[in-house]
């Protein structure tokens, strides 16, 4: 079904229906209004301006940090994001690492892992295998874990039970 948009009135950072500015105007005693005639900005669709619809859609970082060696070697960036659903997401950037057989991603609590007797492996978060040793990577935090506990990346060597390399988020 067909709706006609509403024409907009910007007032600074504030945005309202020019039938409800109308009315107020009216309603305090200014007399008749005529409609003006509006702006090619008062009507334009600025859903891609950061107040948007588009912004809104968009995950907004909550914590990052480089990666660093402990038993091997990873270089890229580490990022968790928030996504307007709610979840949280990890994501790896110009990330590199020479292999990723038997390479878990977790989260654990501490602030930095420099050496494998630093992790409380009943207090980790698995995200699942690395799926590969170069490139941009992401992996959903599960629902039930609380992302803002988990301050550090660690990959974890499943077979050898050490950790290869980590990132603390900051």
């Amino acid at each position: 079904m067909y709706r006609p948009r509403p024409t907009l009135i910007h007032l600074g950072s504030i945005t309202l229906p020019a039938a409800f500015v109308l009315a107020q105007a009216r309603g305090a005693g200014a007399g008749t209004i005529a409609p003006a005639s509006a702006s090619p900005s008062a009507t334009a669709d600025h859903s891609s301006s950061p107040s948007g619809s588009a912004a809104a859609s968009a995950p907004v970082p909550v914590s990052m940090g480089p990666s660093h060696g402990v038993d091997g070697t990873a270089t890229g960036t580490v990022a968790l994001f928030h996504k307007p659903d709610g979840s949280f997401v990890i994501t790896f950037e110009d990330f590199t690492i020479a292999s990723n057989a038997n390479t878990d991603v977790i989260l654990v609590t501490n602030k930095d892992v420099t050496r494998d007797g630093d992790i409380d492996k009943t207090a980790i978060v698995d995200l699942g295998p690395l799926k590969g040793t170069s490139g941009m990577q992401d992996f959903a935090v599960p629902a039930a874990a609380d992302a803002m506990t988990y301050h550090t990346l660690v990959l974890w060597d499943t077979q050898m039970a050490h950790a290869i390399a980590a990132a603390p988020l900051q």
